[in-house]
């Protein structure tokens, strides 16, 4: 019977501290909430309910979606421009050094163009990385 006693002691106290920990976690949660603060003046601004803060949410989320994916385009687009441009330098590369039909280029003027689109094609590559994956 002691043995009860003392049981039914403890789980009202277990159960008064339960409920005072809920409380007390209940009233930080108002004190951090916008819509539970207390308004300084009529002019400030509306409480926010929950579903607006979800509605801000997705649209945070949507628009880093979509930044993604428009870099993932960007980045798409720039490396078959810069792999077409590479292509036709290795086309004149192959009818310079064979000198097939009329195709002929003084070797100051190849060299020339073949080291200044080789310089654009890593600059262009590095603008784009720096521009598109900035540092945070």
């Amino acid at each position: 019977m002691v043995d009860r006693q003392r049981e039914r002691a403890a789980t009202k106290r277990a159960v008064k501290q339960l409920q005072q920990t809920i409380s007390e976690a209940r009233a930080e949660l108002r004190a951090d909430d916008v819509q539970f603060a207390p308004h300084s003046s009529p002019t400030s601004l509306p409480p926010v309910t929950l579903d607006e803060k979800i509605r801000r949410q997705q649209i945070e989320n949507d628009n880093i979606e979509k930044d993604q994916r428009l870099k993932e385009t960007t980045l798409r687009i720039l490396f078959y421009f810069l792999t077409a441009e590479t292509i036709v330098i290795f086309t004149l590369a192959f009818f310079q050094g064979f000198q097939t039909g009329e195709f002929h280029l003084e070797e100051w003027s190849f060299r020339l163009v073949i080291a200044g689109t080789l310089s654009q094609i890593a600059a262009m590559l590095i603008i784009a990385v720096k521009n598109l994956f900035p540092s945070k």
